[in-house]
Order: structure tokens, then sequence, then C-alpha cells
């Protein structure tokens, strides 16, 4: 049911504009404003955008994008994320409140729908361990660190048998960035100053075409984690793209998150950690909202892989299929 703020008793227009802006050059405009937001079994009285224009994607395909992120990346405007005042203890007696005991969800993404379980993970959707990590701050302009994304150490990324992030020292890592909102794979071009011996982009455009339906293995903390052929492959292409601009990171999007279980555990915001399971095969995704305990899985919709934008580069752009068909470009959505 669509959100119409001329029903709500309880809305307030706060009269402030806000802009967001995407790597892509994709944007969002608006007016900020205060209700009673509900997610699941939770719900706070609290701050979110109310998006009057777009720019760049299908927007049209979406009901508006959850605030699960980080403070420090919020608008100065809507300070909260909603994941955080759904957490926030102190509005615990305000009326219509239901506040979220344990500050932590979990995403799990399949082709055509998606999963929220707020404060936990259900143990019958993995695989074999699990294994937890830290989140990694971001530098700041200032000289400071603050956590901006869910950004973790990776120490290796292969497609089949092939190492793509080949380290001139092995005892190094790179981050990669936990993003959602991310369609594929996104690898970077670059050696990072002889940090690696060839860039990851190119060491996979080169091993992908002869390679019959490779596996892409993703390392974090000593545990490999696989992501089948089937899982990145969108509309007969292999969903891997390269940055636009070359940070010392690369995103693991939704084809990450169609074979995972990832927990993000903020409970410690000093200390944020993600915990990563592969996921069973044979686990469906809800369909409906459920309570288990202390927990509340949530339904998401179908999200739609966005299509080609003319500044992205496909990491395969001219190789048959069986079929005779050629790849072609696929664009990162932001």
């Amino acid at each position: 049911e669509q959100f119409h703020p001329n029903k709500s008793h309880t809305f307030v227009n706060k009269e402030q504009l806000f802009k967001v802006e995407y790597l892509d050059d994709a944007s969002l405009t608006g007016f900020v404003a205060e209700d009673i937001v509900q997610l699941g079994d939770y719900s706070v009285s609290t701050r979110f955008g109310c998006v009057t224009k777009s720019k760049g994607h299908d927007w049209a395909e979406a009901d508006g994008i959850l605030g699960m992120g980080f403070p420090a990346a919020a608008l100065r405007s809507v300070p909260f994320p909603l994941f955080w005042a759904l957490t926030d203890t102190t509005k615990a007696n305000e009326p219509q409140s239901n506040i979220l005991k344990d500050r932590i969800f979990t995403l799990m993404l399949s082709k055509d729908r998606g999963e929220i379980v707020l404060g936990g993970h259900d143990p019958a959707s993995v695989e074999g361990a699990m294994v937890t990590t830290p989140v990694r701050p971001s530098p700041l302009a200032d000289g400071e660190e603050a956590f901006m994304h869910y950004m973790i150490d990776v120490q290796s990324l292969k497609v089949g048998d092939h190492e793509l992030l080949n380290f001139k020292d092995s005892s190094i890592a790179i981050q990669a960035i936990l993003d959602s909102g991310t369609s594929c794979l996104v690898v970077p071009d670059d050696t990072f100053e002889g940090g690696l011996l060839e860039s990851p982009f190119k060491a996979f455009q080169k091993q992908f075409g002869n390679l019959d339906e490779p596996t892409i293995y993703i390392t974090i903390e000593g545990t490999t984690f696989s992501i089948p052929y089937d899982d990145y492959m969108v509309d007969d292409k292999p969903c891997v793209m390269k940055m636009k601009n070359t940070p010392r990171t690369f995103l693991l999007g939704d084809v990450f998150f169609r074979r995972m279980v990832v927990v993000h555990d903020l409970r410690n915001p000093l200390q944020p950690l993600i915990t990563v399971g592969q996921r069973k095969d044979d686990y469906e995704l809800t369909k409906k909202l459920a309570v288990v305990g202390d927990r509340s899985h949530v339904p998401l919709g179908k999200k739609k892989v966005a299509k080609l934008a003319p500044t992205s580069e496909h990491a395969v752009t001219k190789l048959p299929t069986k079929s005779g068909a050629l790849f072609g470009g696929q664009r990162q959505a932001g």
C-alpha cells in the first residue's frame, strides 16, 4: 500500500530540502518530513526524505530506499538512518514506538526478491560455518576516520582457479564494500602503485572467456565462499563491472547477497562487525512478514537490474554464448 502524507494525521513537513547524489550520476531530491515509520514488527517516529524528483535509474520500480547505513554517511537533515532510529532505546517509551532491542540485521537476496531479518539471522539459512570480520572505517578529509560503508577485508577473489587479486605482498588484503544498491561485482582496473601485479578487472577479462561457466570464489577471514556461474550472470552477461574511479576497494553487490547470509552487527558502534555464511541452496526467502522469537523476517520486492549507462564498462563486451549471441553491457546500479 502506497504512503500518502495527506492521509496521515502524524505527518509533519519539516520544511527542509534534501538532495542525494550517487556515484553513477543518479540523484534524488525532495523534502524532509517526520512520521511514524514501521519496518517489520518495529516502529518509531523519525525523520525521512520524501522524494519529489529523481534522475537516472528506473526509480518508478522502487517504493523507496531503506536507511540501513551508518549515521556518519547520512544527510545532516536526516541524521539517523531508519535502522538506527528503530534501535534507539531512548525512544522506547514514546507512543507508538516498538524498538528493536538488538541492533542487528541480516540481508539475503535472490534474483526476484529479498529478505531482511531484524534482530539476528535464521540459523537454518546457513550452510557450514560462518565467519566474522570487522568493518573498516573510512578516512575523512580532516584526518579522522568514520564508519561510512560496510567495508571489510578480502584476501582473495578468483574466477575459477585464477586469482584476480595478485598481491605483490601476500600478507596484505584489499577492502570490499558490501553494497546491495549495486547490482554486480565492481572491481578496480588499477594496480594501486604496484601493490597488485595486475589489474583485477583486466585479469577477469582475460580469463573469463577461456573458462567454461566458472564459479567466482571470495575469501574472507581465511574462509572461501562461492558464487556459482548462474548467480552472477544477468541476461546472459557476467555481472562484473569496472570501477568508474580507482579507490582502493571493490564492491560486492547483489550477486554476492544472492548466495550469502550477511549479518550486520551494529551493537557496538565503535566496532561494527559483519558475519558471512554460505546460504543453503534450498532456503526459501520469506514471502510474508514473519516474527520468530526476537527476529522479524521482512520480505522485499523484486529489484530490477538497471540498464547500461554510457560511462560504464562491462567486463566482457564481445564473447559468443553457446547459442551464438553476444555478451553486452550491464551497468552498476547505485
